[in-house]
C-alpha cells in the first residue's frame, strides 16, 4: 500500500488526511502507486507539496487503529478526487 508522506518514505514525516463533515480524520492509502501520483498530481495543483510512501498492507489496521483515525483504500483504477468543498487538508504525525 501507498500514503501521501510530508517527505518520500518517511512516515514520521507526517502524512496526509482529510476531515470529513463530522470530523473525522481520514488517511487517504492507494494500492496502486500510480494512482497516488495521480492523486499527488491533483493536489499540486492547489499547492501542496507531497511525497509516496510504501507501508506494508498489515500494518495499516494497526498504524490508525493506535492513533484513533479512520482510512480508505483506493482500489487499483478507481478515481478519487479531493474534495475541496467538504474536505479539509491536515497533516498529521503517525
Amino acid at each position: 500500500m501507498f500514503m501521501l508522506t510530508r517527505e518520500e518514505n518517511n512516515i514520521e514525516s507526517g502524512t496526509y488526511a482529510t476531515k470529513d463533515t463530522d470530523g473525522i480524520i481520514i488517511v487517504q492509502f492507494f494500492v496502486d502507486k500510480d494512482d497516488a501520483m495521480c492523486y499527488i498530481e491533483q493536489l499540486k495543483a492547489v499547492d501542496y507539496d507531497l511525497h509516496i510512501t510504501e507501508v506494508p498492507d498489515d500494518a495499516i489496521d494497526k498504524l490508525c487503529d493506535a492513533m484513533g483515525y479512520a482510512y480508505s483504500v483506493a482500489e487499483p483504477g478507481e478515481l478519487i478526487f479531493p474534495r475541496f468543498e467538504n474536505l479539509e487538508k491536515i497533516l498529521t504525525d503517525l
